[in-house]
């Protein structure tokens, strides 16, 4: 018996010292965001003003890719991208601050499985985050203000690099370490002379442009600091030659014609890798990728087989050196910001990898408007643009390039990466035009997309005094002025059938849910209380129901009241969260939350009062 036990032992010995050393040989994965960050604005792709000496460090000694770009050029949509392998669309986040569909696959989840530890340190820009399973650290400097905690003070990061080696030295780690940098509002400048510093050709010259460069290159001084602390813990670590460890950024800086646009300045980004003994130190590639690779290169790289219906594909053997090319093409769009402004200019856009830039906008007619141009007031210069296109025909330019755009745009990314002559009605380019047009189309098409969805879009239809959301759609709160849109009463009305089966009707900004389930008319309110209907005889109508802001409720349904209720609070308002129609945003519920089961027609939200007059 004891030498049974003893053999026993040694397998069982045996089988751990292999599966811990095929647990080591896992590379663990270090991953840098720089948050709105042209891929020019870097020491190492030929910047001479800004510093990056750590980013410089990372593409001595790892690879630098010259034609890496977003899939959309704002932060959730594009950070979504990147955690699902899905292009904006497959995955539900189109408008900024938009969630993802419900139970769409992602890279915390693909990872776990094979036995990595996920965490993302600051920002996650992710939504519903609890759908992304990281464990999540550096909550002080994920937030927004104020900008004196976005270096990690606390440095929970380094630390936690530090104490994840010394405690669990087996399992290997993907770290996402995501500040708000460069990200405005901008660190003030104390490195820079304004008048002495090279402006790009896309930035209007002026007195005020000059002094928001130099702030938003010396926060990129402060993000490569940052990245040159992540660098270190590595090393002191002791993990340097197992770790793969990227620098990118989600999109371009905030500059007109940059962020919020898919002109190159908003898509192409900085990526550089670095892994020891596998990707050769100092090279340049020209291989073209997009985010949408990151999540199946993380798993190839990780061990894992090829995820499907992913949108991107890994570029692991780019990275070995097996292979010089990627994608002949990637695709990008942007779906504008949801704020009230109501400018949803939304374009959809195919690059291709011998250079060529076609743009498709679908909404010319309407003047292009970001946070650039009123909302961001920290290092203000929009106003000096304006101002200087009275005199100056380049600035005019400059600023109708961002303010005015056609409705089909066509660069050549070898002889004009500026991108200011577009090509679209030179009859040379005709033939090259037609091919990217049939590109264009194949791919939403494969994506499922068509041109009446981008036209029609996710924001509400607006009326004088009410607005409609269209079935399994939703709007967020930021589409609303809440100056005006600030009932007294609210009145939803629509007509529903099928309340036998139905589900969600709406979901109020999270004040109430609204639903129809087995015959009977309901609301469910923030706490989880539910006031129901009896069981209803019909099994489709008109429903009808008001609430004031003093908490007075009525639902009406067939002409005949159902419910009456004094609730405790005023739930007329509209706060953070998404006003939807037959669904929750996000989330996929079941019973009497779930996605309705039927139609809802016209569900219309109106304030104070129906209006019989013509």
């Amino acid at each position: 018996m004891r030498i049974l036990f003893a053999i026993i032992s040694c397998v069982f010995g045996l089988l751990y010292n292999i599966l811990t050393a095929a647990a080591q040989r896992q590379p663990n994965i270090v991953i840098f965001i720089a948050d709105d960050l042209n891929q020019q604005d870097v020491g190492c792709y030929g910047n001479r003003d800004v510093r990056t000496p750590n980013m410089d460090k990372l593409a001595a000694e790892g690879m630098q890719f010259k034609s890496a770009y977003a899939a959309s050029p704002m932060c959730a949509p594009s950070r979504s991208v990147m955690f699902t392998g899905l292009y904006p669309f497959r995955n539900g986040s189109q408008m900024n601050h938009f969630t993802v569909r419900p139970n769409t696959r992602n890279l915390p989840q693909f990872l776990q499985k094979l036995g990595y530890r996920v965490v993302i340190s600051g920002k996650t820009d992710i939504f519903p985050l609890h759908n992304f399973p990281f464990e999540h650290i550096g909550e002080e400097f994920g937030k927004y203000a104020p900008i004196e905690n976005r270096t990690d003070r606390k440095k929970e990061t380094v630390n936690m690099i530090r104490t994840h080696f010394q405690d669990h030295p087996e399992q290997p780690i993907c770290l996402i370490v995501a500040p708000w940098i460069p990200h405005v509002p901008w660190f003030p400048n104390t490195d820079f002379d304004p008048q002495q510093i090279k402006l790009p050709d896309y930035l209007a010259d002026t007195k005020e442009t000059r002094k928001a460069l130099t702030a938003y290159y010396q926060s990129i001084g402060v993000a490569d600091k940052m990245l040159g602390e992540v660098m270190q813990a590595i090393e002191g670590a002791g993990v340097k030659d197992n770790t793969v460890t990227m620098f990118i950024a989600d999109q371009g800086a905030q500059f007109p014609s940059a962020k919020w646009s898919v002109y190159d300045q908003g898509l192409r980004i900085p990526m550089i890798v670095r892994w020891p003994g596998k990707v050769m130190p100092g090279t340049v590639s020209d291989a073209l990728v997009s985010l949408a690779d990151l999540t199946p290169t993380l798993v190839d790289l990780a061990g894992g087989k090829a995820i499907d219906d992913l949108d991107g594909t890994s570029f692991k053997d780019v990275l070995l050196n097996k292979k010089k090319e990627h994608h002949q093409y990637i695709f990008a769009e942007t779906s504008m910001e949801p704020h009230f402004w109501y400018n949803y200019t939304p374009s959809r856009t195919v690059i291709t990898k011998d250079g060529f830039h076609y743009i498709r906008n679908y909404h010319p007619g309407v003047r292009f408007i970001t946070h650039i141009d009123k909302v961001e007031q920290n290092e203000f210069y929009f106003d000096s643009w304006i101002a200087g296109a009275a005199t100056d025909p380049k600035t005019k330019f400059l600023l109708d390039r961002y303010s005015y755009h056609p409705p089909e745009e066509l660069y050549d990314l070898n002889r004009d990466r500026k991108e200011f002559s577009n090509l679209i009605a030179n009859p040379a380019y005709y033939s090259r035009t037609n091919e990217l047009k049939k590109l264009l189309d194949k791919e939403l098409s494969r994506q499922g997309e068509t041109a009446a969805m981008i036209l029609e879009g996710p924001l509400p239809q607006f009326f004088d005094r009410s607005y409609t959301i269209r079935q399994n759609a939703s709007a967020a709160d930021l589409s609303f002025n809440k100056k005006v849109w600030n009932p007294h009463v609210l009145v939803v009305t629509a007509y529903l059938d099928k309340i036998d089966k139905g589900g969600v009707i709406c979901d109020y900004f999270n004040n109430f849910k609204l639903y129809a389930y087995h015959d009977q008319i309901g609301i469910v309110l923030a706490d989880g209380k539910t006031i129901n209907s009896e069981q209803l005889p019909a099994n489709k109508g008109q429903l009808y129901m008001t609430l004031s802001e003093k908490g007075e409720l009525v639902v009406q349904f067939n002409q005949q009241t159902i419910i009456t209720q004094q609730l405790e609070k005023d739930l007329t308002k509209i706060k953070g969260g998404y006003v939807s129609c037959g669904m929750i945003q996000g989330e996929e519920m079941t019973g009497h939350l779930q996605s309705y089961q039927g139609n809802i027609t016209d569900l219309r939200f109106t304030m104070n009062e129906l209006s019989g007059e013509p």
